[in-house]
Protein backbone atom coordinates (compact mmCIF):
# COMPACT_ATOMS: atom_id res chain seq x y z
CA UNK A 1 0.00 0.00 0.00
CA UNK A 2 1.23 3.40 -0.71
CA UNK A 3 1.97 5.81 1.62
CA UNK A 4 -0.25 8.36 0.38
CA UNK A 5 -3.23 5.63 0.65
CA UNK A 6 -1.74 4.25 3.93
CA UNK A 7 -2.38 7.81 5.49
CA UNK A 8 -5.69 8.12 3.62
CA UNK A 9 -7.06 5.58 6.24
CA UNK A 10 -4.68 6.71 8.97
CA UNK A 11 -6.71 10.09 9.01
CA UNK A 12 -10.20 9.06 7.92
CA UNK A 13 -13.27 9.44 10.52
CA UNK A 14 -13.86 5.51 10.76
CA UNK A 15 -10.45 5.03 11.86
CA UNK A 16 -10.34 7.97 14.59
CA UNK A 17 -14.42 7.03 15.75
CA UNK A 18 -12.84 3.46 16.19
CA UNK A 19 -9.64 4.41 18.20
CA UNK A 20 -12.40 6.51 20.60
CA UNK A 21 -15.11 4.15 21.13
CA UNK A 22 -11.62 1.62 21.85
CA UNK A 23 -10.86 3.64 24.75
CA UNK A 24 -14.47 4.64 25.50
CA UNK A 25 -14.69 0.18 25.97
CA UNK A 26 -11.73 -0.04 27.48
CA UNK A 27 -12.68 -0.27 30.93
CA UNK A 28 -15.93 -2.00 30.36
CA UNK A 29 -13.39 -4.53 28.42
CA UNK A 30 -11.27 -4.62 31.84
CA UNK A 31 -14.46 -5.31 33.74
CA UNK A 32 -15.27 -8.08 31.01
CA UNK A 33 -12.16 -9.03 31.33
CA UNK A 34 -12.03 -9.51 35.57
CA UNK A 35 -15.40 -11.18 35.86
CA UNK A 36 -14.98 -13.40 33.02
CA UNK A 37 -11.04 -14.39 34.80
CA UNK A 38 -13.28 -14.92 38.30
CA UNK A 39 -15.57 -17.02 36.22
CA UNK A 40 -13.56 -19.11 35.09
CA UNK A 41 -11.14 -19.73 37.82
CA UNK A 42 -14.64 -20.68 39.70
CA UNK A 43 -14.99 -22.88 36.87
CA UNK A 44 -11.47 -24.48 37.22
CA UNK A 45 -11.94 -24.70 40.87
CA UNK A 46 -15.80 -26.47 40.42
CA UNK A 47 -13.71 -28.50 37.69
CA UNK A 48 -10.81 -29.54 39.80
CA UNK A 49 -13.50 -30.53 42.60
CA UNK A 50 -15.16 -32.96 40.35
CA UNK A 51 -11.43 -33.91 39.32
CA UNK A 52 -10.97 -35.12 43.09
CA UNK A 53 -14.41 -37.30 43.32
CA UNK A 54 -13.54 -38.19 40.19
CA UNK A 55 -10.32 -39.38 41.34
CA UNK A 56 -11.57 -41.07 44.67
CA UNK A 57 -14.59 -42.68 42.38
CA UNK A 58 -12.01 -44.09 40.26
CA UNK A 59 -9.62 -45.16 42.56
CA UNK A 60 -12.38 -46.73 44.58
CA UNK A 61 -11.84 -50.60 43.01
CA UNK A 62 -8.09 -50.37 43.97
CA UNK A 63 -8.71 -48.63 47.33
CA UNK A 64 -10.99 -51.89 48.01
CA UNK A 65 -8.44 -54.54 47.33
CA UNK A 66 -5.24 -52.08 49.31
CA UNK A 67 -7.81 -51.77 52.44
CA UNK A 68 -8.78 -55.03 52.17
CA UNK A 69 -5.19 -56.60 51.85
CA UNK A 70 -3.70 -54.28 54.53
CA UNK A 71 -6.73 -55.11 57.09
CA UNK A 72 -5.60 -59.08 56.28
CA UNK A 73 -2.20 -58.69 57.00
CA UNK A 74 -2.87 -56.49 60.06
CA UNK A 75 -5.39 -59.54 61.47
CA UNK A 76 -3.00 -62.39 60.13
CA UNK A 77 0.06 -60.78 61.64
CA UNK A 78 -2.07 -60.44 65.00
CA UNK A 79 -2.21 -64.97 64.95
CA UNK A 80 0.92 -65.51 63.60
CA UNK A 81 2.58 -66.13 67.16
CA UNK A 82 0.13 -68.53 68.26
CA UNK A 83 -0.09 -70.70 65.21
CA UNK A 84 3.49 -70.50 63.59
CA UNK A 85 4.68 -73.53 64.60
CA UNK A 86 1.70 -75.64 63.20
CA UNK A 87 3.00 -75.42 59.71
CA UNK A 88 -0.08 -77.01 57.64
CA UNK A 89 -2.53 -74.62 59.95
CA UNK A 90 -0.72 -71.67 59.29
CA UNK A 91 -0.35 -72.61 55.49
CA UNK A 92 -3.79 -73.41 55.20
CA UNK A 93 -5.08 -70.64 56.39
CA UNK A 94 -2.72 -67.85 53.49
CA UNK A 95 -4.64 -71.03 51.07
CA UNK A 96 -8.32 -70.14 52.54
CA UNK A 97 -7.45 -66.44 52.27
CA UNK A 98 -6.05 -66.62 48.61
CA UNK A 99 -9.38 -68.56 47.30
CA UNK A 100 -11.51 -66.10 48.69
CA UNK A 101 -9.88 -63.36 47.79
CA UNK A 102 -9.18 -63.91 43.53
CA UNK A 103 -7.49 -60.93 43.58
CA UNK A 104 -4.55 -62.09 45.33
CA UNK A 105 -1.64 -64.19 44.26
CA UNK A 106 -0.03 -64.57 47.05
CA UNK A 107 -0.08 -64.96 50.89
CA UNK A 108 2.61 -66.14 53.61
CA UNK A 109 4.49 -65.43 56.76
CA UNK A 110 7.96 -64.51 56.52
CA UNK A 111 10.52 -65.08 59.43
CA UNK A 112 12.91 -62.89 61.08
CA UNK A 113 15.32 -64.83 59.73
CA UNK A 114 13.77 -64.65 55.85
CA UNK A 115 12.36 -67.57 55.50
CA UNK A 116 8.93 -68.71 54.28
CA UNK A 117 7.87 -70.21 57.02
CA UNK A 118 4.11 -70.50 55.68
CA UNK A 119 2.00 -69.71 53.20
CA UNK A 120 -0.17 -69.86 50.34
CA UNK A 121 2.43 -71.42 48.13
CA UNK A 122 6.66 -72.12 48.01
CA UNK A 123 6.90 -72.49 51.84
CA UNK A 124 10.31 -72.27 52.60
CA UNK A 125 11.34 -69.48 50.50
CA UNK A 126 14.33 -67.48 51.06
CA UNK A 127 13.23 -64.10 50.97
CA UNK A 128 16.43 -62.80 52.90
CA UNK A 129 18.11 -60.45 49.98
CA UNK A 130 14.22 -58.92 48.84
CA UNK A 131 13.48 -55.40 49.15
CA UNK A 132 10.75 -55.64 51.04
CA UNK A 133 12.24 -58.00 53.81
CA UNK A 134 15.38 -55.60 53.86
CA UNK A 135 12.92 -52.70 54.68
CA UNK A 136 11.23 -54.76 57.47
CA UNK A 137 14.64 -55.46 59.32
CA UNK A 138 15.31 -51.49 59.25
CA UNK A 139 11.89 -50.14 59.97
CA UNK A 140 9.30 -52.91 60.78
CA UNK A 141 6.10 -51.40 60.07
CA UNK A 142 3.27 -51.15 57.08
CA UNK A 143 4.71 -50.98 54.32
CA UNK A 144 3.62 -51.45 50.10
CA UNK A 145 5.89 -52.11 47.51
CA UNK A 146 6.29 -52.50 43.95
CA UNK A 147 7.97 -55.94 42.79
CA UNK A 148 8.46 -56.05 38.82
CA UNK A 149 9.26 -59.20 38.92
CA UNK A 150 7.94 -61.27 42.14
CA UNK A 151 9.94 -64.41 42.77
CA UNK A 152 6.99 -66.67 42.97
CA UNK A 153 4.09 -65.37 40.47
CA UNK A 154 6.87 -63.91 38.22
CA UNK A 155 5.03 -60.92 37.45
CA UNK A 156 4.44 -57.47 38.85
CA UNK A 157 2.89 -57.39 42.04
CA UNK A 158 1.72 -55.03 44.84
CA UNK A 159 3.27 -56.16 48.25
CA UNK A 160 1.29 -55.08 51.34
CA UNK A 161 3.31 -56.49 54.65
CA UNK A 162 2.28 -55.84 58.23
CA UNK A 163 5.43 -56.92 60.81
CA UNK A 164 4.75 -60.02 63.12
CA UNK A 165 6.07 -59.55 66.91
CA UNK A 166 6.54 -61.90 69.70
CA UNK A 167 6.75 -60.79 73.04
CA UNK A 168 7.64 -57.10 72.22
CA UNK A 169 10.08 -57.99 69.45
CA UNK A 170 10.09 -58.57 65.76
CA UNK A 171 9.66 -61.44 64.56
CA UNK A 172 9.10 -61.61 60.76
CA UNK A 173 6.74 -60.12 58.71
CA UNK A 174 3.04 -61.35 56.89
CA UNK A 175 2.94 -59.92 53.34
CA UNK A 176 0.09 -60.63 50.53
CA UNK A 177 0.65 -60.21 46.72
CA UNK A 178 -2.01 -57.98 44.68
CA UNK A 179 -0.61 -58.71 41.29
CA UNK A 180 -0.73 -55.00 39.04
CA UNK A 181 -3.80 -55.26 36.61
CA UNK A 182 -3.66 -52.20 34.24
CA UNK A 183 -7.28 -53.21 33.13
CA UNK A 184 -8.99 -53.43 36.32
CA UNK A 185 -7.86 -49.93 36.96
CA UNK A 186 -8.75 -48.76 33.73
CA UNK A 187 -12.70 -50.27 33.76
CA UNK A 188 -13.91 -50.46 37.54
CA UNK A 189 -15.31 -46.95 38.93
CA UNK A 190 -14.31 -45.09 35.81
CA UNK A 191 -16.62 -42.60 34.41
CA UNK A 192 -17.11 -42.97 30.99
CA UNK A 193 -17.50 -39.48 29.48
CA UNK A 194 -14.73 -38.14 31.38
CA UNK A 195 -12.16 -40.55 32.23
CA UNK A 196 -9.37 -40.21 34.84
CA UNK A 197 -6.11 -41.05 33.97
CA UNK A 198 -4.87 -42.81 38.01
CA UNK A 199 -1.65 -43.56 39.44
CA UNK A 200 -1.11 -45.11 43.39
CA UNK A 201 1.79 -44.51 45.21
CA UNK A 202 3.13 -45.35 48.67
CA UNK A 203 4.55 -42.68 51.32
CA UNK A 204 8.08 -42.95 50.35
CA UNK A 205 6.69 -42.01 46.14
CA UNK A 206 7.40 -45.45 45.22
CA UNK A 207 4.88 -45.75 42.37
CA UNK A 208 2.59 -48.92 43.19
CA UNK A 209 0.10 -49.16 40.19
CA UNK A 210 -0.86 -46.84 37.23
CA UNK A 211 -3.82 -47.07 34.62
CA UNK A 212 -1.96 -46.61 31.62
CA UNK A 213 0.77 -49.12 32.18
CA UNK A 214 3.69 -49.06 33.86
CA UNK A 215 5.88 -48.28 31.17
CA UNK A 216 6.36 -44.63 30.95
CA UNK A 217 4.81 -43.71 33.42
CA UNK A 218 7.47 -41.38 35.08
CA UNK A 219 6.81 -39.17 31.73
CA UNK A 220 2.92 -39.01 32.89
CA UNK A 221 4.05 -37.65 36.84
CA UNK A 222 4.14 -33.72 37.44
CA UNK A 223 6.69 -32.18 36.63
CA UNK A 224 9.08 -30.74 39.79
CA UNK A 225 6.67 -32.91 42.36
CA UNK A 226 7.56 -35.40 43.57
CA UNK A 227 5.66 -37.95 44.81
CA UNK A 228 6.98 -37.90 48.44
CA UNK A 229 6.08 -34.71 48.56
CA UNK A 230 2.59 -34.74 46.92
CA UNK A 231 1.96 -37.41 50.45
CA UNK A 232 -0.98 -35.74 52.33
CA UNK A 233 -3.49 -36.28 54.84
CA UNK A 234 -6.03 -34.08 52.57
CA UNK A 235 -7.08 -34.51 49.02
CA UNK A 236 -6.05 -31.33 47.19
CA UNK A 237 -5.57 -30.06 43.10
CA UNK A 238 -2.92 -28.68 41.17
CA UNK A 239 -2.68 -27.56 37.62
CA UNK A 240 0.80 -28.54 35.95
CA UNK A 241 2.97 -30.31 33.16
CA UNK A 242 3.72 -33.35 33.07
CA UNK A 243 7.63 -34.45 32.58
CA UNK A 244 6.55 -34.99 28.90
CA UNK A 245 5.77 -31.32 28.82
CA UNK A 246 1.23 -31.90 28.73
CA UNK A 247 -0.50 -29.08 30.51
CA UNK A 248 -2.92 -31.48 32.74
CA UNK A 249 -4.81 -30.78 35.88
CA UNK A 250 -4.25 -33.17 38.72
CA UNK A 251 -5.68 -34.67 41.70
CA UNK A 252 -4.10 -36.40 45.06
CA UNK A 253 -6.43 -38.40 46.95
CA UNK A 254 -5.19 -40.64 50.27
CA UNK A 255 -6.40 -43.94 49.68
CA UNK A 256 -5.01 -45.53 53.50
CA UNK A 257 -3.77 -42.85 55.46
CA UNK A 258 -0.01 -42.46 55.93
CA UNK A 259 0.23 -45.45 53.45
CA UNK A 260 -1.04 -44.98 50.21
CA UNK A 261 -2.18 -42.67 47.55
CA UNK A 262 -3.78 -41.81 44.31
CA UNK A 263 -3.15 -39.49 41.91
CA UNK A 264 -5.35 -38.82 38.93
CA UNK A 265 -5.30 -36.57 35.97
CA UNK A 266 -6.72 -35.10 33.13
CA UNK A 267 -5.52 -32.55 30.12
CA UNK A 268 -5.84 -29.02 30.63
CA UNK A 269 -7.93 -28.36 27.42
CA UNK A 270 -10.89 -31.09 29.04
CA UNK A 271 -11.05 -29.13 32.22
CA UNK A 272 -14.33 -28.08 31.20
CA UNK A 273 -18.08 -26.95 33.27
CA UNK A 274 -19.60 -29.78 31.13
CA UNK A 275 -18.74 -32.84 29.56
CA UNK A 276 -17.60 -31.75 25.97
CA UNK A 277 -17.46 -27.83 26.62
CA UNK A 278 -13.91 -26.73 26.63
CA UNK A 279 -13.31 -23.34 29.22
CA UNK A 280 -12.95 -19.90 27.22
CA UNK A 281 -10.24 -18.13 27.50
CA UNK A 282 -11.05 -15.20 30.10
CA UNK A 283 -9.92 -12.97 26.85
CA UNK A 284 -12.47 -14.58 24.49
CA UNK A 285 -15.27 -12.51 25.99
CA UNK A 286 -14.35 -8.99 25.91
CA UNK A 287 -12.08 -9.57 22.67
CA UNK A 288 -15.38 -10.38 20.86
CA UNK A 289 -17.22 -7.92 22.45
CA UNK A 290 -14.47 -4.66 21.35
CA UNK A 291 -14.84 -6.18 17.92
CA UNK A 292 -18.52 -6.62 16.99
CA UNK A 293 -19.08 -3.08 19.39
CA UNK A 294 -16.17 -1.80 16.57
CA UNK A 295 -17.91 -3.20 13.64
CA UNK A 296 -21.81 -2.11 14.17
CA UNK A 297 -19.95 1.65 15.22
CA UNK A 298 -18.06 1.37 12.01
CA UNK A 299 -21.09 0.42 10.07
CA UNK A 300 -23.21 3.08 11.61
CA UNK A 301 -20.87 5.79 10.94
CA UNK A 302 -20.31 4.56 7.39
CA UNK A 303 -23.57 4.30 6.52
CA UNK A 304 -24.89 7.77 8.51
CA UNK A 305 -21.75 9.80 7.74
CA UNK A 306 -18.76 8.65 6.10
CA UNK A 307 -20.58 8.12 2.90
CA UNK A 308 -22.55 11.34 2.96
CA UNK A 309 -19.63 13.11 3.81
CA UNK A 310 -17.72 11.34 0.58
CA UNK A 311 -20.93 11.86 -1.97
CA UNK A 312 -20.85 15.87 -0.76
CA UNK A 313 -17.00 15.84 -0.98
CA UNK A 314 -17.34 13.74 -4.57
CA UNK A 315 -20.02 16.56 -5.72
CA UNK A 316 -17.67 20.12 -4.54
CA UNK A 317 -15.14 18.18 -6.25
CA UNK A 318 -17.23 18.46 -9.70
CA UNK A 319 -18.63 21.72 -8.75
CA UNK A 320 -15.26 22.92 -8.80
CA UNK A 321 -13.71 21.41 -11.85
CA UNK A 322 -17.55 22.09 -14.02
CA UNK A 323 -19.38 24.46 -12.00
CA UNK A 324 -22.42 21.85 -12.14
CA UNK A 325 -24.26 20.82 -9.71
CA UNK A 326 -27.64 18.59 -9.41
CA UNK A 327 -30.25 19.23 -6.73
CA UNK A 328 -31.07 15.33 -5.38
CA UNK A 329 -33.78 14.73 -3.88
CA UNK A 330 -33.62 14.50 0.15
CA UNK A 331 -32.93 11.12 1.52
CA UNK A 332 -34.60 11.31 4.60
CA UNK A 333 -32.92 8.53 5.63
CA UNK A 334 -29.68 10.94 6.66
CA UNK A 335 -29.64 12.47 9.87
CA UNK A 336 -31.01 15.56 9.96
CA UNK A 337 -27.88 17.71 10.36
CA UNK A 338 -26.11 16.18 7.19
CA UNK A 339 -29.69 16.82 5.06
CA UNK A 340 -29.07 20.55 6.52
CA UNK A 341 -25.58 20.08 5.18
CA UNK A 342 -26.19 19.57 2.08
CA UNK A 343 -29.01 21.69 1.61
CA UNK A 344 -26.31 24.60 2.62
CA UNK A 345 -24.16 23.63 0.01
CA UNK A 346 -26.25 23.38 -3.29
CA UNK A 347 -27.74 26.81 -1.55
CA UNK A 348 -24.27 28.53 -1.84
CA UNK A 349 -23.44 26.66 -5.29
CA UNK A 350 -26.40 28.09 -6.52
CA UNK A 351 -24.98 31.15 -4.79
CA UNK A 352 -21.61 31.17 -6.28
CA UNK A 353 -22.69 30.24 -9.79
CA UNK A 354 -25.05 33.32 -9.87
CA UNK A 355 -22.20 35.63 -8.34
CA UNK A 356 -19.81 34.44 -11.23
CA UNK A 357 -22.00 35.15 -13.44
CA UNK A 358 -22.58 38.38 -12.41
CA UNK A 359 -18.66 39.33 -12.15
CA UNK A 360 -18.28 37.76 -15.87
CA UNK A 361 -20.39 40.71 -16.77
CA UNK A 362 -18.62 43.12 -15.14
CA UNK A 363 -15.02 41.72 -16.03
CA UNK A 364 -16.29 41.79 -19.27
CA UNK A 365 -17.96 45.60 -19.46
CA UNK A 366 -14.32 46.37 -17.67
CA UNK A 367 -12.38 44.62 -20.30
CA UNK A 368 -14.29 46.22 -23.14
CA UNK A 369 -13.89 50.20 -22.03
CA UNK A 370 -10.10 49.32 -21.21
CA UNK A 371 -9.41 48.10 -24.46
CA UNK A 372 -11.22 50.73 -26.06
CA UNK A 373 -8.85 53.24 -23.96
CA UNK A 374 -5.95 51.60 -25.16
CA UNK A 375 -6.94 51.76 -28.24
CA UNK A 376 -7.73 55.56 -27.87
CA UNK A 377 -4.19 56.13 -26.36
CA UNK A 378 -2.61 54.41 -29.38
CA UNK A 379 -4.55 56.16 -32.27
CA UNK A 380 -3.69 59.83 -29.98
CA UNK A 381 0.33 58.58 -29.53
CA UNK A 382 0.01 57.32 -33.01
CA UNK A 383 -1.20 60.99 -34.15
CA UNK A 384 1.19 62.68 -32.42
CA UNK A 385 4.06 60.30 -34.09
CA UNK A 386 2.44 61.75 -37.43
CA UNK A 387 2.55 65.07 -36.16
CA UNK A 388 6.31 65.19 -35.27
CA UNK A 389 7.01 62.96 -38.43
CA UNK A 390 5.80 65.76 -40.55
CA UNK A 391 7.75 68.30 -38.66
CA UNK A 392 10.85 66.49 -39.82
CA UNK A 393 9.98 66.71 -42.81
CA UNK A 394 9.99 70.26 -42.81
CA UNK A 395 13.10 70.52 -40.82
CA UNK A 396 15.67 72.45 -42.33
CA UNK A 397 18.81 71.02 -40.25
CA UNK A 398 19.95 67.78 -39.64
CA UNK A 399 20.13 67.72 -36.17
CA UNK A 400 16.64 69.40 -35.84
CA UNK A 401 15.37 66.13 -38.08
CA UNK A 402 17.54 63.63 -36.07
CA UNK A 403 16.32 65.25 -32.47
CA UNK A 404 12.41 64.78 -33.88
CA UNK A 405 13.29 61.49 -35.31
CA UNK A 406 14.19 60.37 -31.56
CA UNK A 407 10.71 62.03 -30.05
CA UNK A 408 8.97 59.74 -32.97
CA UNK A 409 10.83 56.67 -31.91
CA UNK A 410 10.24 57.31 -28.30
CA UNK A 411 6.21 58.45 -28.78
CA UNK A 412 6.12 55.02 -30.94
CA UNK A 413 7.39 53.07 -28.40
CA UNK A 414 4.70 53.85 -26.09
CA UNK A 415 2.11 53.80 -28.83
CA UNK A 416 3.26 49.64 -29.43
CA UNK A 417 2.82 49.47 -25.57
CA UNK A 418 -0.88 50.69 -25.51
CA UNK A 419 -1.48 48.29 -28.82
CA UNK A 420 0.23 45.40 -27.28
CA UNK A 421 -2.81 45.57 -24.06
CA UNK A 422 -5.10 46.60 -26.88
CA UNK A 423 -4.40 43.10 -28.97
CA UNK A 424 -3.64 40.71 -25.85
CA UNK A 425 -6.65 38.61 -24.44
CA UNK A 426 -5.29 39.36 -21.04
CA UNK A 427 -6.08 43.14 -20.44
CA UNK A 428 -3.47 44.58 -17.64
CA UNK A 429 -0.95 41.98 -18.72
CA UNK A 430 1.88 42.49 -21.61
CA UNK A 431 3.91 39.83 -23.09
CA UNK A 432 7.83 41.89 -22.93
CA UNK A 433 9.42 39.71 -25.55
CA UNK A 434 6.67 39.99 -28.33
CA UNK A 435 6.94 44.03 -27.16
CA UNK A 436 10.41 44.07 -27.46
CA UNK A 437 10.36 42.21 -30.63
CA UNK A 438 7.89 44.34 -32.50
CA UNK A 439 9.55 47.85 -30.87
CA UNK A 440 13.36 46.87 -31.66
CA UNK A 441 12.90 44.92 -34.92
CA UNK A 442 11.13 48.18 -36.48
CA UNK A 443 13.72 50.36 -35.00
CA UNK A 444 16.64 48.56 -36.57
CA UNK A 445 14.99 47.98 -39.91
CA UNK A 446 14.32 51.87 -39.84
CA UNK A 447 17.61 52.85 -39.20
CA UNK A 448 20.04 51.34 -40.82
CA UNK A 449 20.34 51.09 -44.65
CA UNK A 450 21.43 47.67 -46.60
CA UNK A 451 24.54 49.23 -47.69
CA UNK A 452 26.23 48.78 -44.10
CA UNK A 453 25.61 45.09 -44.07
CA UNK A 454 24.60 45.17 -40.24
CA UNK A 455 24.13 41.89 -38.56
CA UNK A 456 21.40 42.09 -35.85
CA UNK A 457 20.29 39.55 -33.22
CA UNK A 458 17.44 39.11 -30.64
CA UNK A 459 16.50 37.05 -28.06
CA UNK A 460 13.80 37.06 -25.78
CA UNK A 461 12.13 35.14 -23.29
CA UNK A 462 8.24 34.80 -22.52
CA UNK A 463 8.02 37.35 -19.82
CA UNK A 464 4.73 39.23 -18.87
CA UNK A 465 4.66 42.52 -16.93
CA UNK A 466 2.62 45.02 -15.94
CA UNK A 467 2.45 48.48 -17.96
CA UNK A 468 3.65 50.12 -15.46
CA UNK A 469 6.59 48.29 -15.92
CA UNK A 470 6.63 47.82 -19.83
CA UNK A 471 6.39 51.28 -21.09
CA UNK A 472 9.85 52.37 -19.14
CA UNK A 473 11.00 49.35 -20.37
CA UNK A 474 10.19 49.20 -24.20
CA UNK A 475 11.59 53.16 -23.10
CA UNK A 476 14.57 51.96 -22.22
CA UNK A 477 15.23 49.03 -24.67
CA UNK A 478 14.35 51.70 -27.57
CA UNK A 479 16.98 54.17 -26.19
CA UNK A 480 19.49 51.83 -25.77
CA UNK A 481 18.98 50.57 -29.05
CA UNK A 482 19.31 53.92 -30.79
CA UNK A 483 22.50 54.64 -29.21
CA UNK A 484 24.08 51.40 -30.10
CA UNK A 485 23.10 52.32 -33.28
CA UNK A 486 24.28 55.68 -33.12
CA UNK A 487 27.64 54.31 -32.21
CA UNK A 488 27.82 51.03 -33.88
CA UNK A 489 31.15 50.11 -35.05
CA UNK A 490 32.81 47.41 -37.91
CA UNK A 491 35.46 45.68 -36.48
CA UNK A 492 38.87 44.58 -38.46
CA UNK A 493 37.45 41.55 -40.71
CA UNK A 494 34.23 41.19 -39.38
CA UNK A 495 30.44 42.82 -39.86
CA UNK A 496 29.02 45.10 -37.76
CA UNK A 497 26.57 43.81 -35.27
CA UNK A 498 24.00 44.42 -32.82
CA UNK A 499 22.47 42.39 -30.06
CA UNK A 500 19.65 42.81 -27.90
CA UNK A 501 18.62 39.87 -25.54
CA UNK A 502 15.74 40.02 -22.73
CA UNK A 503 16.49 36.80 -20.25
CA UNK A 504 15.35 35.44 -17.35
CA UNK A 505 18.24 34.69 -14.60
CA UNK A 506 16.19 34.13 -11.73
CA UNK A 507 12.43 33.56 -11.15
CA UNK A 508 11.60 36.91 -10.00
CA UNK A 509 14.38 38.96 -12.01
CA UNK A 510 15.06 39.35 -15.61
CA UNK A 511 17.96 40.80 -17.63
CA UNK A 512 18.26 43.14 -21.25
CA UNK A 513 21.55 43.50 -22.70
CA UNK A 514 22.05 45.45 -25.65
CA UNK A 515 25.32 45.44 -27.05
CA UNK A 516 27.18 46.49 -30.37
CA UNK A 517 30.45 46.09 -31.83
CA UNK A 518 33.13 48.28 -31.81
CA UNK A 519 34.75 49.77 -35.11
CA UNK A 520 35.08 51.98 -37.62
CA UNK A 521 31.80 54.29 -37.45
CA UNK A 522 29.04 53.60 -39.71
CA UNK A 523 27.31 57.29 -39.47
CA UNK A 524 29.11 60.63 -40.24
CA UNK A 525 30.52 62.49 -37.42
CA UNK A 526 27.99 65.31 -37.24
CA UNK A 527 25.41 61.89 -36.13
CA UNK A 528 27.14 60.36 -34.36
CA UNK A 529 28.26 62.98 -31.69
CA UNK A 530 25.59 63.19 -28.55
CA UNK A 531 24.52 65.53 -26.21
CA UNK A 532 24.45 62.76 -23.19
CA UNK A 533 20.74 62.96 -23.14
CA UNK A 534 20.09 59.45 -24.38
CA UNK A 535 22.53 58.01 -21.75
CA UNK A 536 20.92 60.04 -18.53
CA UNK A 537 17.43 58.35 -19.77
CA UNK A 538 18.81 55.03 -19.95
CA UNK A 539 19.46 56.11 -16.15
CA UNK A 540 16.09 57.17 -15.62
CA UNK A 541 14.34 54.69 -16.92
CA UNK A 542 16.66 52.27 -15.61
CA UNK A 543 15.76 53.45 -11.93
CA UNK A 544 12.15 53.69 -13.02
CA UNK A 545 12.32 50.02 -13.75
CA UNK A 546 13.82 49.47 -10.33
CA UNK A 547 16.63 47.73 -12.37
CA UNK A 548 20.52 47.95 -11.52
CA UNK A 549 22.48 49.06 -14.56
CA UNK A 550 26.00 48.64 -15.81
CA UNK A 551 27.68 49.52 -18.27
CA UNK A 552 30.61 47.00 -19.53
CA UNK A 553 33.14 48.19 -22.39
CA UNK A 554 35.78 45.75 -23.91
CA UNK A 555 37.91 45.96 -27.05
CA UNK A 556 35.40 45.01 -29.54
CA UNK A 557 32.07 44.88 -27.85
CA UNK A 558 30.28 47.69 -25.82
CA UNK A 559 27.38 46.69 -23.23
CA UNK A 560 24.59 47.73 -21.97
CA UNK A 561 22.86 45.67 -19.04
CA UNK A 562 20.07 46.32 -17.15
CA UNK A 563 18.93 43.52 -14.16
CA UNK A 564 15.59 44.27 -12.71
CA UNK A 565 12.62 42.77 -10.86
CA UNK A 566 9.56 41.24 -12.74
CA UNK A 567 6.36 42.55 -10.50
CA UNK A 568 4.83 39.51 -9.38
CA UNK A 569 1.50 38.40 -10.67
CA UNK A 570 -1.15 36.50 -8.48
CA UNK A 571 0.61 33.13 -7.88
CA UNK A 572 -0.50 30.42 -10.24
CA UNK A 573 -1.71 32.78 -12.51
CA UNK A 574 1.31 33.97 -15.01
CA UNK A 575 2.29 30.50 -16.25
CA UNK A 576 -0.80 29.90 -17.18
CA UNK A 577 -1.23 33.56 -19.17
CA UNK A 578 1.62 33.07 -20.87
CA UNK A 579 0.47 29.50 -22.26
CA UNK A 580 -2.70 31.09 -23.38
CA UNK A 581 -1.11 34.05 -25.16
CA UNK A 582 1.33 31.57 -26.73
Amino acid sequence: MKLKNWRRYVDGLGLRIAALLSIALFPIGLIAVSITHQFSEAADERAQSNLLALTSQAAAGEEALIRTGFGSTDALAAVMPSIQSDTPACSRIFEDFISENEAFSFAGYIGADGILKCGSDSVGYNFKGREVFQGMLQNPAPRSDLIFNAPISKNSVIVLAAPVFRDGAYDGYVAVSLPHNETRMKLENQPVDRPVELITFNKEGEILSAAGGLQGVVGRLPSKRPLVGLASQYRFSFTGQTNDGEERVFAVVPILQDQVYAIGSWPRERLSVAPGLAMATPMIFPIAMWLTSLGVAYFAVHRLVIKPIRRLSRDMRNFAATRRHDRRRRDLGLPRELREIDRAWHDLAETVIHDEAELEDTIHDKSVLLKEVHHRVKNNLQLIASIVNMKVRKAKTPEARFALKEVQGRVMSIATVHRSLYETTTEGRVRADELMRSTIGKLVSASVTNEANLKSTEDYDPIVLYPDQAVPLSLLATEATTNALKYVGRPEGAHPKIEVSLKTVEPDTARLIVSNSKGTPLLPPEQVSGTGLGTNLIKAFAQQLGGRLVVEEGATVFSVVVDFPIASFDEGQTDSEITEMD
